[in-house]
């Protein structure tokens, strides 16, 4: 996961670590929650605004398939924004 870093659509992994019971990632904070929460607080997005999170969902998916990773589990909870404000990037 280390070669996907530097994507700005791609939360960033700081380490890893393991002990007798798991695997733990340490990834940087994303503290704007996710886009299924956003989804279900404001009830509907505009269609612009909904392209704009499609455009960002399908060029991230497009460059982990061109490295070779492949999620297998897209879905809203799954994708989370930056930060709080409306425009942050997913």
């Amino acid at each position: 996961m280390h070669h996907l870093t530097g994507h700005r659509n791609i939360v960033e992994l700081k380490g890893a670590y393991e002990d007798k019971h798991s695997v733990n990632l340490v990834m940087e904070l994303c503290a704007g929650g996710e886009l299924f929460d956003r989804i279900i607080t404001k009830g509907h997005y505009s269609e612009r605004a909904a392209a704009n999170l499609c455009r960002q969902i399908v060029t991230v998916v497009h460059n982990c398939h061109t490295m070779g990773v492949m999620h297998r589990d897209l879905k809203p909870e799954n994708f989370l924004f930056l930060g709080k404000d409306e425009n942050s990037p997913l």
